[in-house]
């Protein structure tokens, strides 16, 4: 099937463009369609390819936002500070309970540990506490089933509680929820969004946006392989919701720097079959959150905390980055003796922090509009977790100046059926453009731990009968999704795709 041409935009009115189609930018386009919105959803590539496809992939509880970084004996001369943080971490249980709820297929729920040492900043009482609280902030909705054990009973309940080492004071066990499908939960909100109306289009590059009178002219350039063109798009508002991207959107913002970015680096490691689907919160020797996620038959660990002024686009994984991740991990569980020659793959991402007056703020999501510039909306510092709080506001902001026209959406978004022969079909019906969309974002074949390419060839076939491509596209797309997963995943090891692509394909 022939992709509609870029062309087909030109000279079309909205209520609302969306820039950007991560997990904020998905959500907000369904709350604004679904409120009876004209709205458009634009990106340079797939939906859900930047910030949100390369998280922690934890639909996180919130502890840790309890965590006050100054001394514990300041905290009751900081009120304020204390109530945001509660604040936050309420918003944060109220979204975890919204998902489990309406994206169950999504999710899936592990045992987790967390391991009091002597010397630790937080003593049990204070971390029992805390997890008590968060629960109530959610009003008991979705459990933690928090309790605590005597080193020794935690060991014969888990290895992984067995294999941490000392001195321990305690283990506490709870249950969390990891994104089973983090890069489908913006596919399938964008796709819903498309169902209340709003209007889709991936590979649309933001090269321009200007006032025109009452209302903003945004120029979109085609970005997909094989394709040319240009569109310019009217719209009474703008919403920015490139994530990290933000300050580099043309247009997008009047010279201010909206985000600072905080590089994550996690890595994936074949730990003890006995670890299997089991996790683990803990914190580092330099005081910062760290975590041992389990995925599948796998587990990845980390993540690091840097702040980075770098374009995300040229963000890569260093190897003291990888150093670090597993000397915490040999600090946890000194037994496992982990060297780099253990590492199946990592990646890094950056998440963008709102800033005021270019320092890091204490509030999470901000909604940035300059008195000069209405109707052009940044929001900034929310997290995939946050993705339809975040949604919200910036669907009451448009709201508060275009009116109300309907109620907000509500309702389940199922998992999608990736099984037989509608494979095809999806890639048509879902927006692919190339290799890499279908294998990383509409199947799980991505998420495995050989990132897709066992059967990488297989859907090369069926993505080229749906969506019409040559042989020698479907070359270019095999070889460029080889290269796209050694850039994104860098292994130990590289991994080299097929033995079969033939001398002179170009165009990648």
């Amino acid at each position: 099937m022939t992709r509609p041409a870029l062309s087909c935009l030109d000279g079309t009115d909205y209520d609302v463009i969306v820039v950007g189609a991560g997990a904020v930018g998905c959500a907000s386009a369904r709350q604004l369609a679904g409120r009876g919105f004209r709205t458009l959803l634009v990106d340079r590539g797939d939906i859900g390819a930047g910030t949100s496809s390369r998280s922690s992939r934890m639909l996180y509880s919130g502890l840790g936002y309890l965590a006050a970084r100054y001394p514990l004996w300041q905290m009751p001369f900081r009120p304020a500070d204390m109530i945001r943080r509660l604040l936050y971490t309420r918003d944060v249980m109220r979204c975890r309970a919204e998902l489990v709820r309406d994206m169950p297929g999504h999710l899936t729920k592990h045992r987790f540990h967390y391991p009091f040492r002597k010397g630790d900043r937080y003593p049990p009482w204070l971390v029992d506490l805390g997890f008590r609280l968060i629960e109530a902030l959610d009003g008991w909705r979705v459990p933690l089933s928090y309790r605590r054990l005597a080193p020794a009973q935690a060991a014969r309940e888990s290895a992984m509680a067995a294999a941490l080492g000392g001195p321990l004071r305690g283990v506490g066990v709870f249950e969390e929820y990891m994104y089973a499908w983090p890069e489908r939960i913006c596919v399938d909100t964008a796709l819903d969004a498309e169902r209340r109306g709003a209007t889709l289009r991936t590979y649309a590059e933001v090269t321009a946006i200007a006032r025109a009178g009452a209302d903003w002219l945004v120029t979109l350039d085609e970005r997909a392989p094989e394709a040319q063109g240009r569109a310019q798009v009217r719209a009474r508002m703008v919403v920015n919701a490139a994530g990290p991207w933000i300050d580099r959107v043309p247009g997008g913002g009047a010279g201010k720097r909206r985000v600072i970015g905080v590089k994550g680096v996690n890595v994936m490691l074949r730990l003890p079959e006995a670890f299997r689907g089991q996790g683990l919160e803990a914190f580092s020797r330099k005081g910062e959150p760290y975590y041992v996620f389990p995925w599948r038959d796998l587990h990845f660990i980390g993540p690091t905390e840097t702040e980075v002024t770098e374009n995300p686009d040229d963000i890569r994984v260093e190897d003291g980055e990888i150093d670090y991740i597993l000397g915490e991990a040999n600090h946890l569980f000194p037994d496992l003796r982990l060297t780099r020659a253990d590492v199946e793959h990592c990646w890094c991402g950056v998440r963008p922090t709102s800033t005021r007056d270019g320092r890091t703020t204490s509030l999470p999501i901000e909604l940035a509009e300059d008195t000069d510039r209405p109707g052009l909306l940044a929001v900034t510092g929310s997290t995939i977790m946050l993705h339809r709080h975040a949604a919200r506001k910036v669907a009451r902001a448009v709201e508060k100046r275009l009116g109300k026209r309907g109620p907000a959406p509500e309702g389940v978004i199922p998992a999608p059926e990736t099984a037989g022969e509608g494979i095809g079909q999806m890639a048509v019906r879902e927006h692919v453009v190339r290799l890499a969309d279908l294998i990383r974002r509409r199947l799980p074949d991505g998420l495995e731990p050989d990132l897709g390419r066992g059967r990488a060839e297989e859907l090369s076939h069926v993505a080229a009968a749906s969506l019409g491509w040559s042989e020698i596209r479907r070359q270019q797309e095999l070889l460029y999704f080889q290269k796209d997963t050694e850039k994104t995943y860098p292994a130990h090891v590289a991994f080299h795709l097929g033995e079969n692509i033939p001398r002179g394909v170009r165009g990648v």
